[in-house]
């Protein structure tokens, strides 16, 4: 549990231990944006390599709340929403998203994509909500380790992202974050943003739910546990 923990503790020191601080503009001006985002990535990567390799090496016996049929399906509930998520943020120009900063000038003015208007942040709430749905059907120390520090990561990104861009005065930034919400469906209620059918991209809800339908049927041979056998 030791080294999970140290490579948990790796992904997030690295991640919001930067990015979140001044020294990720000093970093930029330094070594050069390219440079950095590199070097970043492959920090990433290999924090997650060991996070993997310390997670699939532990028993996984030592549980909180033990895992039953119940919360098995609701983790089944969670995960076409995060993956519908996860797929729609990909598949949009999002001014939030690494080196897209300047298409904030685009997505202020209609059409803005959909997902946008549900949440700024779809791709951390895809992984967030991944995160938990896996975190929640284990129930094992281990586990909760491991996908609680995805759900973290997730969870706090988006606020450092939202406490980065805020900062910046143009106007369309502005206008951007009047428009939308962190929290899903938050802007909408508001009053602040409005949707049609018509602003959904109906192709990235095809591609998220066909995506779900694959993992489910061959979650055994990405993770080892089949799916299918163990809740059916």
């Amino acid at each position: 549990m030791l080294n999970l923990s140290l490579a948990c503790l790796l992904l997030l020191v690295t991640h919001l231990g930067v990015s979140s601080t001044p020294l990720r503009p000093w970093l930029i001006r330094t070594l050069g944006e390219s440079v950095y985002l590199g070097g970043y990535a492959i920090l990433a990567l290999l924090a997650i390599g060991l996070m993997i390799d310390a997670y699939t090496g532990l028993a996984h016996d030592l549980y909180i709340w033990p895992p039953t049929p119940s919360v098995a399906n609701l983790a089944l509930a969670i995960m076409p929403v995060a993956l519908v998520l996860l797929i729609s943020g990909l598949m949009c120009r999002n001014p939030t998203g690494v080196k897209m900063a300047e298409v904030v000038h685009e997505v202020t003015g209609y059409p803005m994509p959909g997902i946008l208007r549900i949440t700024r942040h779809p791709v951390q709430w895809g992984i967030l909500l991944w995160a938990v749905a896996h975190l929640i059907a284990n129930g094992d120390q281990a586990s909760i380790v491991f996908f609680g520090t995805f759900a973290l990561l997730a969870a706090l990104g988006s606020v450092a992202i939202d406490r980065r861009r805020r900062q910046d005065p143009a106007p369309d930034w502005q206008a951007f974050y009047g428009m939308t919400s962190n929290i899903p469906f938050a802007a909408l209620l508001a009053g602040r943003n409005r949707l049609a059918v018509s602003d959904i991209n109906w192709t990235a809800v095809v591609v998220g739910l066909t995506f779900y339908a694959v993992l489910y049927y061959f979650h055994g041979l990405v993770s080892g546990v089949a799916l299918i056998q163990a809740y059916p």
